[in-house]
């Protein structure tokens, strides 16, 4: 108990210096909801699996994954595991991983919607190069590399335009060429990269990497709409936020120039309702995971907190008794949906940048 109250003391401490008071407060709801909402199994070798009800989708650990690599990365490779196992065991056969294994603890294969390419394999590639830097080698990516390879091939043949591609945020509709998904596509291939580097791959390194900036200048240039970047690359009035990029700063990538990301972040306060910024321009509505990174883009503390406190407002004051949210409205003081889910893990994304 006494370890119990130290960490609890330790935790609010630290998200205080990294955001205030209201952002800590968040963060201790969060800490709850998310761990909460796994199930620890271990497999026939004796390696931990970390499993949501629906095991996967690998887009909800992705989010979920800064508490977790805060505090203990071998859970992060729990999450992944089952994926690296499934594609390893010759029961996937492509080149990307799979949107989910189904449910647990039956874990029979990918039963929810269809493929997430670009999606899934950008979120593995990335949150394997953050266990990296957090444990300071590459050692779990070693014993993964040709699948890792895979995927990394996958995101390069695809180029910047990812197409009619599904990504995460499809509850909010189809939406083709979406600039988000092609950053983190181009994230994903620089961080395999990054990976190559610390396992002293050069040539890899340097091939992947000098590819992933080609690719960065071609991004700029095709979501660029003057005082923002595009939702989708073929939608000139359109906007949206790109919290993928928090991964290029965080991991030290340095693809996207400063300037993209000031445009962002000053455009996501002209667009502010009372309970936040909407996640993109189809609907007032936003998700709080991503709000939370994309308020961690800027290393502004007063700037993150413009974009924090009105979640921390509507928690207080929404009407809705639920579990937290992470659907929520930003003009009024309801839910849209989405609750008690791990997701609200990535409220932790701002603690990672004192790692």
């Amino acid at each position: 108990m006494a370890k119990c109250y130290a960490f609890d003391r330790q935790l609010m401490a630290d998200a205080y210096l990294a955001g205030g008071k209201e952002y800590a407060e968040l963060c201790a709801l969060a800490y709850r909801q998310s761990v909460s909402a796994f199930q620890m199994s271990e497999d026939s070798e004796g390696e931990l699996l970390y499993f949501t009800p629906q095991v996967g989708p690998v887009d909800e650990y992705y989010p979920a994954s800064p508490l977790y690599l805060r505090y203990n990365p071998d859970l992060v490779k729990a999450m992944l595991n089952p994926f690296f196992y499934y594609s390893e065991s010759g029961k996937w056969g492509k080149p990307f991983p799979p949107h989910d294994l189904g449910g647990y603890p039956a874990v029979n294969g990918q039963t929810i919607g269809g493929d997430m390419p670009v999606e899934e394999a950008g979120n593995g590639l990335i949150m394997t190069a953050a266990i990296a830097k957090m444990e300071k080698n590459a050692s779990y990516a070693e014993k993964h590399w040709k699948t890792l390879t895979q995927w990394a091939e996958y995101l390069l043949g695809n180029g910047t335009d990812t197409g009619d591609q599904l990504n995460t945020d499809n509850f909010a509709g189809d939406c083709p060429h979406h600039a988000n998904l092609s950053a983190k596509g181009i994230l994903g291939i620089a961080a395999y990269a990054r990976l190559a580097e610390m396992l002293n791959k050069k040539e890899e390194a340097e091939k992947y990497m000098n590819a992933a900036g080609e690719m960065a200048k071609e991004w700029e240039m095709a979501a660029y709409a003057g005082d923002h970047y595009r939702l989708a690359f073929d939608q000139p009035d359109s906007w949206g936020m790109k919290y993928n990029l928090i991964w290029d700063r965080l991991l030290g990538l340095n693809l996207f120039p400063e300037r993209v990301i000031q445009k962002e972040t000053d455009f996501y306060l002209t667009k502010m309702n009372e309970f936040g910024c909407p996640l993109d321009s189809r609907h007032s509505y936003t998700k709080v995971d991503w709000t939370v990174w994309s308020a961690s883009l800027s290393a502004d503390r007063m700037r993150f907190r413009k974009l924090m406190l009105p979640l921390y407002k509507f928690m207080n004051e929404t009407t809705d008794r639920t579990p937290m949210a992470d659907l929520i409205n930003t003009d009024g003081k309801t839910i849209v949906g989405f609750t008690g889910r791990t997701v609200v893990g990535a409220y932790f994304i701002r603690l990672l940048e004192k790692e």
